[in-house]
């Protein structure tokens, strides 16, 4: 095995070792987590849909998308079959708890990826491999998502009853406020008009309490019924309830309640904007009958993250009634600072009371156990992950410095084998050289030969002395003598001649062969030795 592998390639191969095609499936997987970070190996059981159950390599986790310019990641699951790459694999989309699957064209309800990618691999699986298709998902599911977010559950909150005021189901801070009027004498609750329903809030989260002093979330805030305006003398109207909240309404709790006070801050209406209570003060008609004013619903503390102001002592509302044709005077509400974002604060320490301000405020109000929790997972969650890529970094540094070690190593080999190689470079040199002249030579010969011409057959055959052309006669005569005599005596065993005849020729050829070899001989004689050396 190499060196060089890390520890999840090293896991790869221990558990791709049931497949046929191992080499291949480890290239493959090997691939796509080097092309994606955000996918990891494992082994898990995977139930067919004919109830057979297979332990199966899978890669999971995250598949980065672009969907409107905008990066997104889906949950995906691919499990790797034993017939890889012959079958392809089993592509899943894993929605989380907030996520829903968007059934399509090439998506089922229950998360199964069946894309004209893996059509074509049963088609034709030789073309196809696994980094394709991650690729071909990321195309698909950019252009058409396969999950969507869940939607909030609202629930519809059963009706009030005239002239109620609307109340939050969920836990209200250690204060309640209620409005009454100054005086012991109350109208009666105004009727509603005819088909006028009280509006529907959010339902509240189970589970989710508030701390004390803490108002309650966004999500819960809820519209208190706004009656119709009831007509009063002189032909006025009466500010509605929402506007009414405004008016001076405090009034000290009972003596029994502890915790009793007069809530000082005006209520506001819902901004659907921010979904915080924000308003101007109302104008208020003046009331001609010197009746005190009538809130339709408690005053809401105001939704966001600030801090609760502290309980005050009870005490009367500075407004008194008006005489009638008096006009009331209001003042501006002073604009409370912004709420501070605690999730985008980069410290969770709780905020320190300015000491300029620390008469009058509460004392700072404890985190959310919510908040703190999700730290405390991202921490343990950072520090399990950080453990593991310092050990991988320190593996792989190990290895670089191995491989440093052999380089380093190996470069006075390489000097010397540059240095045997310059030697057999330069032999080879000298010996190109020589044959460049010996073929420069031939070369040469060549033209010249060529420039004579080719000989004559006589003066490669005849000598050039008399003597010796006289030699050469004699010899090829005599032979041809010997051959005469040859085919005579065939003719004679045959029959074609007679004996006579026979003898004579032969006595005519025989004397004249003699005759030639003494001249031979004579020839052969006179001439030096140094010529048949």
């Amino acid at each position: 095995m190499n060196n060089a592998e890390t520890l999840t390639q090293k896991w790869l191969r221990q558990n791709i070792q049931s497949y046929a095609r191992g080499d291949r499936v480890y290239a493959d997987v090997n691939a796509v987590l080097s092309r994606f970070p955000t996918i990891r190996p494992k082994t898990d059981v995977y139930t067919f849909d004919d109830g057979r159950t297979q332990l199966l390599l899978c890669i999971h986790g995250l598949l980065p998308i672009a969907f409107r310019q905008t990066s997104y990641h889906i949950p995906i699951s691919v499990w790797m079959t034993y017939d890889y790459p012959r079958q392809p694999p089993l592509v899943y989309v894993v929605p989380t708890s907030d996520m829903l699957i968007k059934a399509g064209k090439y998506m089922d309800v229950s998360g199964r990826c069946r894309i004209p990618y893996i059509e074509n691999w049963e088609r034709k699986s030789e073309a196809c491999n696994l980094l394709s298709l991650m690729e071909e998902m990321q195309d698909q599911f950019s252009r058409e998502p396969p999950v969507y977010a869940k939607s909030k559950n609202i629930e519809a909150r059963p009706p009030c009853g005239p002239g109620t005021p609307v109340k939050d189901e969920s836990p209200r801070p250690s204060y309640r406020p209620i409005a009454q009027s100054l005086t012991d004498a109350r109208p009666p609750p105004i009727p509603p008009k005819p088909g006028t329903s009280s509006p529907s809030r959010p339902q509240s989260r189970p589970g989710s309490v508030p701390w004390p002093g803490q108002p309650d979330p966004v999500g819960r805030v809820t519209s208190p019924a706004v009656p119709p305006r009831p007509i009063l003398h002189h032909g006025l109207y009466a500010p509605s309830p929402q506007h009414q909240r405004s008016a001076s309404m405090h009034n000290p709790y009972p003596a029994s309640s502890p915790a009793t006070h007069a809530l000082q801050h005006p209520s506001l209406p819902i901004s659907p904007s921010n979904q915080r209570w924000s308003m101007p003060p109302p104008q208020v008609a003046p009331n001609p009958q010197g009746a005190p004013s009538i809130n339709q619903s408690p005053p809401v503390p105001p939704a966001g993250n600030i801090r609760p102001t502290p309980p005050y002592q009870p005490f009367l509302s500075p407004e008194v009634v008006t005489p009638p044709h008096a006009s009331p005077l209001y003042s501006q509400p002073v604009p409370r600072p912004p709420p501070p974002n605690l999730l985008e604060e980069p410290s969770i320490e709780p905020r320190e009371p300015d000491p300029s301000q620390a008469s009058g405020h509460a004392p700072p109000r404890p985190m959310n156990p919510e908040l703190l929790r999700l730290h405390a997972d991202v921490h343990a969650k950072f520090s399990s992950e950080l453990a593991s890529l310092s050990q991988a970094m320190e593996m792989d540094a190990d290895r670089l410095r191995a491989h440093q070690r052999d380089l380093l190593m190996g470069e006075p080999a390489i000097r010397d084998e540059m240095a045997r190689l310059e030697a057999v470079r330069d032999v080879c040199s000298g010996v190109a050289g020589r044959l460049r002249g010996v073929v420069g030579d031939l070369e040469k010969n060549v033209s010249e030969l060529k420039k004579k011409g080719d000989p004559e057959v006589d003066e490669l055959v005849c000598s050039t002395t008399i003597v010796h052309n006289q030699l050469l006669n004699l010899v090829a005569e005599e032979n041809a003598i010997e051959d005469t005599i040859y085919h005579l005596h065939r003719a004679l065993n045959t029959g074609r001649i007679d004996l006579d005849r026979f003898l004579r020729t032969t006595r005519v050829l025989a004397e004249e062969q003699f005759m030639k070899k003494a001249l031979i001989e004579k020839i052969q004689t006179g001439l030096p030795m140094s010529q048949w050396a």
